[in-house]
């Protein structure tokens, strides 16, 4: 009777690559998402784009102080308007991140359509923020009417005023 021989040596195990393509599309995103600001053309310290899960998040602090008025097309009356009646405490922090912005004024739009039935209302933001303890400046054209404007985050938006270097 003969043994058949057994040898120690062990065959190399082949991964799937499935997993291979998992882990190396995991692995970029980590480092791709946090590195996504260096594709904008605004400073990101100003509009807070990017910072989300990025490396930057906590970099900057801003203090801002605004106001929003309604105009009514039809009857030109205007109103001022305080977030503070729609919004929480947490969610006002949208006053300075021009994405939240505009989607806020598209919501205000439509909340006084159905509440006071002002149609195309004219809607302007007068905010002046403070970043790192500099002077307060405004971050919006005051005299824009923010309920026309779209937002792109890699498009020149001319309603958001640069932030002077001092």
């Amino acid at each position: 009777m003969t043994r058949a021989r057994v040898s120690n040596k062990r065959l190399p195990r082949r991964g799937s690559p499935w997993i291979l393509g998992f882990v190396i599309a995991y692995v970029s995103l980590q480092i791709l998402i946090p590195l996504r600001h260096l594709f904008y053309k605004r400073d990101l310290q100003w509009t807070h784009e990017g910072i989300d899960f990025s490396w930057r998040m906590m970099a900057d602090h801003h203090e801002t102080d605004g106001s929003i008025t309604i105009e009514d097309p039809r009857t030109k009356n205007v109103y001022s308007h305080s977030a503070k009646t729609l919004l929480t405490q947490k969610q006002l922090m949208m006053v300075n991140n021009p994405y939240m912005l505009v989607q806020y004024i598209q919501f205000l739009k439509q909340y006084l359509r159905q509440t006071n039935g002002i149609r195309n209302p004219i809607i302007r933001v007068d905010t002046q923020v403070s970043v790192n303890g500099r002077p307060f400046q405004h971050m919006f054209d005051p005299e824009r009417n923010l309920s026309e404007v779209t937002y792109s985050r890699f498009k020149d938006l001319d309603w958001i005023v640069p932030l002077e270097k001092n």
